[in-house]
């Protein structure tokens, strides 16, 4: 597991970690919001396979990041943690397929 505290960070752990998922938040600080990084991490060829589950406060954003290739993504205060790990779970034994 790596966690990284900004958008800049978490892309480029992607990119040369190559995890078997990505758990990433819309409101990141730095200059790549969580939107930016999906978006990289969809377009590169290396990483546009990883699983990506996103966990957000905007209403607005689930369609959006859905459209733009997230596997999952639910807002902050509407799921508990059962569902974030049976989600998690769920993406990681896809991914193995």
């Amino acid at each position: 597991m790596r966690i990284t505290t900004d958008g800049e960070g978490g892309l480029k752990a992607a990119r040369s970690w190559e995890p078997d998922l990505v758990l990433l938040d819309i409101y990141l600080p730095g200059k790549l919001d969580g939107i930016d990084v999906l978006r990289e991490l969809k377009k590169d060829p290396k990483t546009s396979r990883i699983p990506i589950l996103v966990i957000t406060n905007l209403p607005d954003a689930v369609e959006k990041v859905t459209a733009m290739g997230a596997d999952k993504c639910f807002m902050k205060t509407e799921v508990d943690l059962d569902l974030i790990e049976e989600t998690l779970d769920s993406l990681l034994e896809k991914s193995e397929r």
